[in-house]
């Protein structure tokens, strides 16, 4: 007999800080004339958190990186309508302070000033994933 079982955490996800450790989140990025929406994955890797946002047809909107020592976010792939050094300026201050909110369980930035509003919904973590092939002890 074959099975699969999943383990999930029913507690808020909290931002990677540790190497190696993976978080999800559902976006929805709301701007004047268009909004931004899909799934953003965030892992923890030499010494910076590394994110990747990518729509519901699995296209990349925008890959970054934040370095918490230097509190610096680098934006390092992002979609041809953004790539404009004052869109990307904003972006990156914004997901910062979305970054430092998300640390405290605030799930949501509203930038008053350009009226852009981010919201990163933690999703259901997989904690432990295990396959039983028939091996019984």
């Amino acid at each position: 007999m074959s099975f699969t079982f999943c383990l999930l955490l029913a507690e808020a996800q909290s931002l990677p800080s540790n190497e190696g450790e993976r978080a999800r989140y559902s976006v929805q990025i709301d701007v004047k004339k268009a909004y931004i929406s899909g799934i953003c994955g965030m892992l923890f890797e030499d010494g910076k958190l590394k994110a990747s946002v990518v729509n519901e047809f699995g296209l990349s909107a925008m890959d970054f990186e934040y370095n918490p020592q230097k509190d610096k976010v680098k934006i390092i792939n992002i979609i041809k309508k953004l790539d404009h050094w004052y869109i990307k300026r904003v972006l990156k201050r914004d997901l910062r302070i979305l970054l430092h909110n998300l640390e405290h369980g605030i799930y949501k930035h509203e930038n008053a000033k350009y009226e852009i509003t981010y919201i990163f919904q933690p999703l259901q973590p997989i904690i432990e994933e295990a396959t039983d092939n028939g091996n019984t002890n």
